[in-house]
């Protein structure tokens, strides 16, 4: 045997024993039908001319067996392959990634390929289904312009729109619940919307990020996750992202564009080019709900795994407070660095205003700049920081905390300079020691856009080892929404000013709690503002405002996430400091607190009621629970909550801080007192 023949039989070798090693979730029975393992079913599927088409599930809990009989393949295609191979291959663990396997599907056509992806991590149930293609092709093109009616377009009505996943029903009777989200939070406040809707014998169209389909018979649940930005901040966007009818459900709108719509340039360095589609999570015949839902965030946290070393912030920001960049200079951030240290902030993000460039939000006249950029913009204003940055980073280090800045690339010719704009955010964390920068003026909406930002974020994380995140703006425009771009830092949620009267903490807690259900919410940063501003803003009866509610709770709202203080620290009373013990008791758990799955429990936040937060980590159950401005307005009051089933059996409660009191607990029920409004109540079981 020749050495090469040897260095590739120990190779292949090596390869086997490492699948061997563990179990894998995709089998071949035969030569044309697979075997999925999602770690809650079987599933059968027939590969046929390079297509998947499922025929049955078996459950794992209970063998009951569910068959297929109008199952279509799993993507639309316009004609047969020349020729087709197939991979499983195993992907070890990184600091970042859980491990997984994958099995690609390569198909290749006359003119075009594409490679279909089902991936496994290892330790959480559900695959994630992934779609390539090169070559050119309009096999995607939806022919149904947005917004059609239906006797506008026939396309919509015979439900022949292209599909790159389809989820079959075993029976015409199951109930959907299709969940949309909205970003450009400037102009919302309702950030999650349900709609349920029953499938008919004709296609129904419905836009949204996540859909439920409910086995009326069973109870069982299946989930789909369409991981892109949000509707038409999509590239390519058809106008709708799911339909149904009585033989399933089909994804659409893969954010594939015809090559000829890619940038020339591009096309003529890179080759022909590997277009992703917008990835899909897939739980299928889950117990309930709350399980599918608690699948789909366990995924999430493999792929992106929660590193409390480099993920827990508690960011100080100084725009908060409406002076914008009129006091952003060297000695204003020198004396806020020593008092936000004082409050417990780790990370100080010194916002627009520390370039040379000044934007169209600066308080000076001379701010023009949003769209476009030189790179000599983003040197640092030495008419405000004569010393460079260089006395604040070493402050900062002095005082135990991190710097942050703010950033906002270049937009022209769908992010063209997106390499430059990488090296800028690379330099400012080698010279300055910057490990989070908030990126803002995002304007998506493409496929060029979209990969150029990728490439540039990610990119530069890669390049700093990790040591270098971002905070994704959602504020306003099109940005990337709560399923994408959310693994390249965190997500700054909202700007809401006491100035304007627009900042209550229960609508705080209201936009946590709603997206703590569909999606890991310790990816956000979540508002905290200083409440003695701007009191004759608000009615002087409003019993929600801000002066009303004490800064203690209103600290214990963003707790469940990443604490933004949107303030400047040292315009905060004496009294502000008070909360410090609550900071510090919160500072020794978070990291194993947001390790875990976050669910809501209690009541939709409203200002009058229990809402609260539930963490499942690997051995303690995190409880963050409050009691709102109910009645009466004094005096005891003691409600329950209701958990996941045998959630606290047999556990001992630890207490932590708050006021609430817990009065009973049952193997999946909370008791607990509290003696007047705005408490809460915040432990652990073990």
């Amino acid at each position: 045997m020749s050495k090469r023949l040897s260095v590739s039989f120990i190779a292949i070798l090596l390869v086997c024993l490492n699948l061997l090693a563990h179990e894998v979730p995709f089998s071949w029975i035969s030569s044309d039908t697979l075997v999925v393992n999602d770690g809650v079913s079987k599933q059968h599927y027939l590969l046929r001319d390079g297509l998947l088409t499922l025929v049955s599930s078996t459950s794992l809990t209970n063998d009951r067996v569910e068959t297929f009989p109008s199952a279509q393949p799993d993507q639309t295609a316009k004609e047969k392959p020349r020729e087709t191979y197939r991979e499983i291959s195993r992907h070890e663990q990184t600091e970042r990634t859980a491990a997984y396997f994958q099995l690609n599907l390569h198909a290749i056509y006359g003119e075009y390929e594409t490679i279909r992806t089902l991936r496994k991590y290892d330790g959480v149930h559900g695959i994630e289904w992934g779609l390539l293609i090169k070559g050119d092709t309009e096999m995607f093109e939806s022919s149904g312009a947005e917004g059609a009616g239906l006797i506008e377009d026939p396309d919509l009505l015979t439900g022949s729109n292209p599909h790159y996943y389809f989820l079959p029903f075993s029976m015409p009777h199951y109930s959907t619940t299709i969940i949309s989200m909205r970003e450009a939070t400037d102009h919302h406040t309702n950030t999650v919307y349900r709609r349920d809707a029953i499938p008919y014998r004709k296609s129904q169209y419905f836009r949204g990020s996540i859909l439920l389909a409910k086995n009326n018979n069973t109870g069982e649940t299946h989930l789909i996750a369409k991981k892109s930005p949000i509707e038409r901040a999509q590239s390519n966007y058809a106008g709708f992202d799911f339909s149904t009818d009585f033989t399933g459900v089909k994804v659409h709108s893969p954010g594939l564009t015809s090559l000829s719509l890619v940038n020339e340039a591009d096309r003529n360095k890179e080759g022909d080019l590997w277009q992703e589609a917008y990835s899909i999570f897939v739980m299928m015949s889950a117990e309930d709900e709350n399980e599918a839902l608690k699948a789909y965030k366990e995924h999430e946290l493999a792929v992106h795994r929660y590193l409390p070393e480099r993920d827990n912030t508690f960011t100080m920001n100084t725009w908060g407070d409406r002076n914008r960049d009129s006091r952003v200079n060297e000695q204003f951030i020198l004396n806020e660095l020593g008092v936000a240290a004082r409050l417990g902030v780790t990370h100080y993000q010194i916002d627009d205003g520390w370039q040379q460039g000044l934007s169209r939000n600066s308080a000076a006249k001379a701010g023009l700049l949003w769209d476009d950029w030189n790179a000599a913009d983003w040197e640092v204003n030495l008419a405000r920081f004569p010393n460079g940055l260089s006395k604040v980073k070493d402050e900062a280090g002095r005082l135990g905390m991190n710097l942050g800045l703010w950033f906002n690339p270049s937009k022209s010719d769908d992010y063209s300079l997106w390499e430059r704009d990488q090296e800028i955010l690379l330099s400012l964390h080698q010279r300055y020691g910057i490990s989070w920068i908030k990126i803002d003026g995002l304007e998506i909406g493409n496929k060029l856009s979209e990969t150029r930002v990728a490439q540039m974020l990610g990119g530069a994380i890669e390049k700093s080892d990790g040591n270098l995140q971002f905070n994704m703006d959602v504020t306003a425009g099109y940005r990337g929404g709560y399923l994408y771009f959310n693994h390249f830092g965190n997500i700054f949620l909202e700007n809401r000013y006491t100035d304007w009267g627009n900042y209550y903490p229960h609508l705080t807690l209201r936009n946590a709690w709603m997206l703590a259900r569909y999606v890991p919410i310790q990816r956000f940063q979540i508002e905290w503002l200083n409440k003695w501003r701007n009191d004759n803003q608000y009615p002087a009866d409003d019993p929600l405002k801000p002066l009303n509610v004490p800064f203690d709770y209103q600290f214990a709202v963003a707790m469940i996430g990443q604490p933004l203080a949107w303030m400047e620290a040292t315009g905060l009373p004496e009294e502000a400091f008070e909360v410090v013990p609550l900071v510090e008791a919160w500072k020794e758990v978070r990291g194993e607190m947001q390790r875990g799955v976050i669910s809501p429990v209690g009541d939709e936040p409203n200002g009058f009621g229990f809402p609260g937060f539930i963490s499942q980590g690997e051995n303690r159950l995190f409880v963050l629970l409050f009691r709102e401005n109910t009645a009466p307005s004094i005096g005891l009051a003691s409600t329950v909550y209701q958990l996941p089933h045998d959630s606290v059996a047999g556990r001992r409660f630890v207490r932590l801080a708050g006021e609430g009191v817990l009065m009973n607990s049952d193997d999946d029920r909370l008791e607990v007192e509290y003696k007047k409004p705005f408490q809460f109540l915040f432990g652990y079981f073990e």
